[in-house]
């Protein structure tokens, strides 16, 4: 490879469960970020990126192979992905440049380095079945991770999961993650790519002091719920993570005192993160390679934080499948907010343009280059969509819809007189020409695309349901990549009945 010192270096940041609004430069007053907030004034902030699936795994899966989970396999964690499917690892590689991962990648197999030249593991906050280097490391001072959390204890339900961290930071998992981060960059040879993603705020929210105490008596953005919205709405994403959680509350009855907990906890958890985002920013600067790598931070997904009446993520409001992506290199790409709509599979397709790597014929995600170099009119994507177990999502324009596998009923939102998402439009006379829009926009991508691997099932049976579908269709559920033999697309939606009012035509 000529000239492979004039190759920019890649830089990946991905926290876990962030929204954007929990970000000072996506305009949060309450927030304290101010690296992270000086990466996204002086570089590329996108407004807009939407992930293909608001959980873990999937959605990790997507950002590395550039492809939706009905494409690659993951549809929920700790699957793997279909045999010979590639990441921008693999891509980047066969390019010139050294590769590594740090930190949480929710791998199956979980040690798998998937296409990168090595990584240093650091899996889950509480207990886990990886003996991984994070383990290791705790093991060496004594500790063992499975005493961090009781997570049995009424405390830790009482809480929401926000509880103070039985480890001062230097022992916490996201230093252990930065410190790897920073150790790395000492050492590698340039050109590099290193994808690194820390494990907060992902909960338990557990910032370590002083982390645990920086918003006394906040005010924090009030809760986005109505009276009776829970009972207004589908109910699929209520069912699924209250029959999940099986706490003796559901989740709209999160009271004021718990809620203040959580998001100070949690916000707190973002500050701490950002502490580390300038550490690593120092260091690339000590070794004088600042001004040659191209800084991305983006996250798998958001958390609810208690709007709609909901926590965590696993649905399709704003709050859990939107996520903040900043792109910063002042040397390559001038200072600029963009408003297109993005999909954070594009990530993949940007990241091999970037590199140099022009193998991402078989990635379903488009680059963003144009944009980066300041072309906003570019329309980039016309749409962009989102899966889980029970739905799909599509956006286009000012409108979201949520169509739900199998159902006649479903949600549309105009976000722009309704950046809230409470006035559902679906069964009323001003979203009854637009939802048809979107459903044959629904449909053709489905189609093109091979949207072929859920099927309509009760809240509660997604997972034991999705694995009967597998082994069925041929497919095992072995910690291994298997070719999955799944029946064809137009047999599948041929079951379901497209001609009830409001279904899908």
């Amino acid at each position: 490879m000529n000239n492979m010192r004039d190759k920019p270096n890649i830089l990946l940041l991905m926290t876990d469960q962030q929204r954007p609004d929990s970000l000072g430069c996506y305009g949060n007053s309450v927030a304290k970020t101010p690296n992270i907030d000086k990466l996204a004034e002086n570089g590329v902030l996108f407004e807009n990126c939407y992930v293909q699936n608001p959980l873990c795994c999937p959605s990790r899966y997507s950002i590395l192979t550039g492809k939706y989970p009905h494409s690659h396999g993951v549809i929920s964690n700790w699957y793997a992905p279909r045999a010979g499917e590639q990441s921008f690892g693999h891509c980047l590689k066969r390019a010139g440049y050294n590769t590594a991962l740090i930190g949480k990648m929710h791998f199956t197999p979980w040690h798998d380095c998937f296409g990168f030249d090595g990584r240093i593991i650091a899996e889950a906050k509480f207990h886990t079945d990886c003996p991984d280097d994070y383990e290791r490391f705790l093991n060496s001072k004594g500790m063992t991770r499975r005493a961090l959390y009781d997570t049995k204890s009424e405390e830790y339900t009482w809480n929401c999961t926000a509880v103070k961290s039985k480890v001062p930071q230097e022992l916490h998992i996201d230093s252990f993650v930065g410190r790897s981060v920073c150790e790395y960059i000492r050492n590698v040879r340039e050109p590099f790519c290193l994808f690194a993603s820390f494990l907060s705020p992902h909960n338990p929210y557990d910032p370590p002091a002083p982390y645990d105490n920086l918003f006394p008596n906040t005010k924090f953005p009030p809760r986005n719920m109505l009276p009776g919205e829970v009972q207004r709405k589908p109910a699929e994403a209520y069912n699924y993570i209250n029959n999940r959680l099986k706490w003796p509350f559901k989740t709209d009855e999160i009271n004021d005192e718990q809620l203040y907990l959580m998001k100070s906890h949690y916000y707190g958890l973002c500050t701490y993160i950002d502490d580390w985002v300038g550490r690593i920013i120092e260091v690339l600067k000590e070794e004088n390679l600042y001004d040659n790598t191209i800084i991305i931070y983006t996250s798998d997904h958001g958390d609810l934080l208690g709007d709609h009446g909901l926590i965590y993520k696993q649905c399709f409001y704003e709050q859990s499948v939107k996520v903040p992506l900043i792109f910063h290199a002042p040397s390559h790409f001038n200072p600029a907010r963009a408003n297109n709509l993005v999909e954070s599979i594009d990530i993949f397709n940007t990241i091999c343009e970037l590199g140099g790597s022009w193998e991402s014929s078989s990635s379903q995600g488009k680059s963003l280059v144009p944009i980066l170099k300041g072309n906003f009119e570019y329309t980039h994507r016309e749409a962009v969509f989102s899966e889980n177990y029970f739905g799909r999502m599509v956006r286009y324009g000012e409108y979201k819809m949520v169509y739900y596998t199998g159902k006649t009923y479903g949600e549309l939102y105009n976000l722009h007189k309704d950046p809230c998402e409470q006035n559902n439009l679906w069964n009323k006379l001003e979203g009854s020409t637009i939802k048809y829009i979107l459903k044959d926009l629904l449909l053709d991508w489905a189609f093109s695309s091979q949207d072929n691997l859920y099927l309509p099932v009760r809240p509660d049976h997604y997972d034991q349901s999705y694995r009967q579908y597998i082994l069925h269709h041929g497919g095992t559920l072995e910690s291994s990549r298997q070719p999955w033999y799944l029946q064809n697309l137009a047999d599948l939606y041929d079951g379901w009945n497209f001609s009830e009012p409001g279904e899908l035509r």
